[in-house]
């Protein structure tokens, strides 16, 4: 009978084990426990050992740590990977799409410039060439815009993140506290519900942060994340959190505390999970993405902006700027010494790149580093012109200051239309050529330019000066001379066909041979109300190279191409991470997972030895009782 006994509690340790497996069979992160029996210890008798029945020593997971840390780091890998690839995928929407790209308000406002060009007189011309640049300009700021938005978003998700591991590594820390007081590390019974629910908490955590999990001897379980912080450590748990990056202060950069101290997190290479792939987005694709854009609205702003101030407008002024052009930023360390600033200009913006940079002073020397290429060069002193850049000390720097420098981090989204009048326009040249009214030759104008800015603007353009051809046999030369005086500026200089003539900003040319005595003068455009010259120049500036790339389309081209190839492989990163991840469920599953095929025949086995086992005990009473008839008729 006592064997029967321990066979139905065996059986019935079956049964119930079985029934919690199929109970849980769509329970997340639950390990498919089962029954471990062995023998009683055997009786001595003069016949040998006899068996006294069966244990049940304890009730254990059906479980692979290989295979549940491979299941935990393709869960931080796949979680990044489709954070990363979602967020790329927006930019290349915003970027490609033909409503709102950049490329159609460019096209749209170089085709009005052209118009212009064509009657530079028509008000109407000039109007629309305003109201497309105003919705160029929109259009940069509508993409920067929107890149600022998600950024934002983006930076909200990396909070709410944190937020929920924080919550999930307390949860893991109490969970490591009462599993330690189970004793199960120093031979009791395992809590197996227990140690399912902290790996089930351990997946979450690497899911949104990557990390690693170390089992104590203790029982406990340690999680790190990052280049090896500690995230929890027995029944202790740290805080992750936020704060502003060392290389550039407007971007969060994850940190871990601990007993009141912040250790940064070094890298973003470093982090997986949701929120390793929100900063991997961030770095390698947003924020080169907004300097690029504002490269372009610098570079092409510019550039309009330099060519009409070389034009003369509708009521004969000098053409002044169209659009106004955000400045660099400048982001000072929160560490730095009192009162120390930069100030940094735009000095070339042709050689602008995409590029932010970091400025480090020792106390004697200044090191600038490409965050991009992550290449430094240093100097001795300051200001300093670097692609496209000067940078200058305008209050003294102390050792250990250290600088962020955007150059174009606002061009888009900073860029606006300056001029409001259509006549501010320049589509007429300053200058205008007359032909000696007593010419012979038969040179005649090729070019008329104006080589500089407001130096020569208004002021030397204003003068008038003549050309003088003088001619012995083979030899051409010509004189340059003051009309109002006849005094002579420059004589004898060298002339042939084709040769350029410069003086007070202005470029001539000249096609064909001029006779001796010919003259032309270069003075004053008055009333070039329908010169299109300086409109034909501003149209020009769509194919002119105005960045370190190439003209504005070709660089626009080239980031959404970029981007584009970005997407693309983000989405098949994603795809591989993805079925990674299943492969890695589906091993756990195939050694913890619950099989119901094979928890139906568990019961069957168990409820078969139940009711042997009863049957065992029905046999012992029937012995019993044919012994106490036997001793009833004895007596």
């Amino acid at each position: 009978m006592s064997i029967g006994l321990s066979g139905l509690r065996a059986a019935q340790a079956g049964l119930s084990t079985t029934g919690q497996n199929i109970s849980n069979v769509n329970t997340a992160g639950f390990s498919r426990q089962q029954t471990v029996q062995t023998a009683s210890t055997s009786q001595f008798t003069g016949s040998g050992y006899i068996g006294t029945g069966v244990d049940v020593t304890t009730v254990q997971r059906v479980y692979s740590d290989y295979l549940t840390a491979a299941l935990r780091e393709t869960t931080g890998t796949s979680a990044a990977a489709d954070a990363y690839s979602t967020q790329v995928s927006q930019v290349d929407g915003y970027l490609a799409d033909s409503s709102s790209n950049l490329s159609s308000a460019t096209d749209s406002f170089f085709a009005a410039v052209q118009a212009v060009s064509n009657n530079p007189s028509d008000a109407a011309s000039r109007q629309t060439m305003l109201s497309t640049a105003q919705t160029l300009t929109t259009r940069f700021n509508d993409l920067s815009g929107r890149l600022q938005a998600q950024g934002a978003a983006a930076d909200r998700q990396i909070d709410d993140s944190v937020s929920q591991v924080n919550t999930l590594a307390q949860q893991v820390a109490v969970l490591n506290r009462s599993i330690l007081s189970t004793g199960s590390a120093s031979g009791s019974q395992p809590p197996n519900d227990l140690l399912d629910q902290r790996d089930a908490l351990m997946q979450q955590i690497s899911g949104l942060v990557g990390g690693t999990a170390l089992q104590q001897s203790d029982g406990t379980l340690s999680v790190f994340v990052g280049n090896g912080q500690p995230l929890v450590v027995g029944s202790n748990a740290s805080t992750l959190t936020t704060i502003p990056d060392d290389q550039d202060p407007t971007k969060k950069q994850l940190a871990v505390t601990i007993n009141g101290q912040t250790q940064r997190v070094a890298t973003q290479q470093s982090v997986g999970g949701t929120i390793g792939g929100l900063l991997q987005f961030r770095d390698d694709i947003l924020t080169p993405t907004e300097n690029s854009l504002g490269q372009i609205a610098i570079g092409l702003g510019s550039a309009l902006n330099a060519q009409n101030q070389l034009g003369q407008d509708a009521n004969g002024n000098p053409g002044a700027a169209l659009f106004t052009i955000p400045a660099p930023v400048v982001t000072a360390r929160a560490t730095n010494s009192t009162g120390a600033a930069l100030a940094v200009t735009i000095t070339n913006p042709s050689q602008l790149t995409a590029s932010d940079y970091r400025l480090d002073y020792d106390g004697t020397n200044y090191t600038l580093t490409d965050l991009s290429k992550n290449t430094s060069q240093q100097f001795s002193s300051l200001p300093q012109t670097v692609d496209g850049i000067q940078i200058a000390v305008s209050s003294p720097l102390a050792a250990g200051d250290r600088f962020t420098i955007s150059p174009t981090r606002n061009g888009a989204s900073g860029i606006a239309l300056a001029a409001s009048d259509p006549s501010a326009i320049a589509a007429a040249a300053p200058v205008a050529l007359s032909v000696g009214s007593s010419n012979t030759g038969a040179a005649q104008l090729g070019s008329l330019t104006v080589a500089t800015g407001s130096s020569s603007w208004p002021a030397n353009l204003q003068t008038p000066v003549a050309v003088e051809f003088h001619v012995s046999g083979s030899t051409t030369t010509y004189d340059l001379v003051d009309p109002s005086t006849n005094a002579v500026l420059s004589s004898g200089n060298a002339y042939s066909a084709g040769t350029t003539i410069s003086q007070n900003g202005w470029n001539l040319t000249l096609t064909g041979a001029p006779a001796d005595g010919d003259t032309f003068t270069v003075g004053p455009n008055t009333g070039g109300t329908g010169d299109n010259r300086n409109a034909l120049l501003l149209a020009a500036v769509q194919q002119a190279t105005v960045t370190s790339v190439g003209s504005a389309q070709t660089t626009y081209n080239g980031l959404v191409g970029l981007i584009g190839d970005k997407a693309q492989e983000a989405s098949s990163l994603s795809t591989s991470e993805s079925n990674l991840l299943s492969q890695s469920q589906d091993a756990r599953d195939s050694v913890s997972g619950v099989n119901l095929d094979e928890e139906a025949v568990n019961l069957q086995k168990y409820q078969q030895a139940y009711q042997a086992a009863s049957k065992s005990i029905a046999t012992a009473e029937v012995m019993f009782e044919s012994i106490l008839a036997l001793f009833t008729t004895t007596t």
